[in-house]
């Protein structure tokens, strides 16, 4: 009983490990009889009136990336412009969609409390001006004048001096008295002091000259710069384009005041729609496959039959989380002649190309059929129809790789569909 009970699982087993082999694609070689003996369904035979034929091409197979993203302004594209001074807004010289070149006066606030303070700041800076000329002037004068009167102080000196030698002669001999000689003396000594105490005078005139210049030459400077103080803030009231641009946004109007405290208000917001950009936002799974330098096409909801053309130029390190998805940055350059037609915040539908096999072999998707771990595609031959394993490498679209089992020359069929099979209701992709 127990070698009975032994042979029927021994038996049970090789039917079930045969029915799993024929279900996996391996027992694809045996009769047909057999496989029904071991429980296979009876196979449908190949009937070539089933399918159309097409031939195995050789073409560049794309791998690419398919991600989101949205058309971004560069940085520096967009400039706020404000005022850096309070005061009403007399005139704007925009409006929302103009475009302004950089330099163009943009709009004007009140400036005649300005226009005073410059014109005292002139005045001031003449003041100062007339003083240091002044004392350009005098000073040297002054110079002049002292060293003349040390001049005739030399003179009376030398007077002096022959009056002393004469009087000693005469008192030698008698003629002139002691004392007159004494005074004699005595006033060459007087003399000789006046003229020590003119010339310091000479010498405290011209240190005086020298400083007096020097702080006319400074008081000139700084009325200068209070002058160009005024005038910089005068200009604060004409507002000017800092680049080119359009005007996207204006939030306020004529007559409305304009209040600067801490920062600048802004009122007018400039654009420059050449400098577009897209920001996509990449999978995790696929970011390790995106390289700096490589090419993508993307479209925009506004011209969807249209394709512009892009090339990565950054990836941001940081992940973008939304929604527990794991987002990673990309940036793309957009090609020149494809920026006049984009706008910012337009959604863009991306595919970055992330590698090419150039001239290999390949199929339509529709072609390729699978049977348990099988995979293989239906050859026609001069012996008939045959199914033929194959090894799949990349797809795009409805194309794919084959690595092998076909050659070029080989035709493969497409199963055509039924009437019954069109009629059917397509089921919808969850999203």
């Amino acid at each position: 009983m127990f070698k009975f009970l032994k042979v029927v699982i021994a038996i049970a087993l090789l039917l079930g490990l045969g029915f799993w082999a024929f279900k996996s694609g391996y027992l694809g070689f045996l009769p047909q009889s057999v496989l029904s003996f071991l429980g296979a369904p009876e196979q449908t035979k190949l009937d070539s009136e089933n399918f159309k034929f097409e031939k195995v091409k050789r073409q560049d197979i794309h791998q690419k990336v398919l991600a989101t993203g949205t058309i971004t302004l560069k940085t520096g594209a967009e400039v706020k412009i404000g005022a850096r001074i309070s005061g009403q807004l007399e005139k704007l010289n925009v409006k929302v969609g103009d475009f302004v070149r950089a330099g163009k006066v943009i709009a004007e606030i009140e400036n005649d409390d300005l226009l005073a303070r410059v014109a005292q700041r002139k005045a001031e800076l003449r003041s100062e001006k007339a003083q240091l000329a002044k004392v350009k002037e005098e000073g040297p004068l002054e110079i002049s004048k002292a060293e003349a009167e040390i001049a005739e102080l030399q003179v009376q000196i030398e007077l002096s001096q022959k009056t002393v030698r004469r009087n000693e002669e005469l008192n030698r001999e008698g003629v002139v008295a002691t004392a007159l000689l004494d005074k004699a003396v005595e006033d060459l000594q007087v003399l000789q002091a006046k003229i020590k105490v003119a010339q310091e005078e000479l010498n405290l005139i011209k240190a005086r000259l020298i400083h007096d210049i020097n702080l006319g030459e400074a008081n000139v400077a700084k009325a200068e710069a209070n002058l160009m103080e005024e005038e910089t803030r005068l200009t604060y009231a004409t507002i000017k384009a800092p680049i080119d641009g359009v005007v996207a946004f204006i939030s306020t109007q004529e007559g409305e005041t304009v209040v600067a405290s801490m920062s600048a208000p802004v009122f007018v917001t400039l654009i420059n729609l050449k400098k577009l950009e897209v920001t996509v936002f990449v999978d995790e799974t696929d970011i390790g496959r995106v390289k700096v330098g490589q090419e993508s096409v993307f479209t925009v909801d506004s011209f969807p039959r249209k394709f512009f053309h892009g090339k990565v130029e950054d990836i941001h390190p940081k992940a973008v989380i939304k929604d527990n998805v794991v987002n990673y940055e990309v940036i793309l350059a957009i090609a020149k002649e494809d920026i006049k037609l984009l706008r910012p915040e337009m959604t863009a539908n991306v595919s970055i190309t992330t590698g090419v096999h150039k001239n290999v072999l390949t199929i339509s998707k529709t072609a390729v059929k699978r049977s348990g771990k099988k995979t293989f595609a239906v050859v026609r031959s001069l012996n008939g129809l045959n199914e033929q394993s194959i090894e799949l490498g990349w797809r795009e679209g409805k194309t794919v790789e084959i690595l092998s089992g076909l050659k070029a020359s080989d035709e493969v069929g497409i199963p055509k569909k039924s009437s019954q099979d069109k009629n059917k209701p397509r089921r919808r992709r969850r999203r």
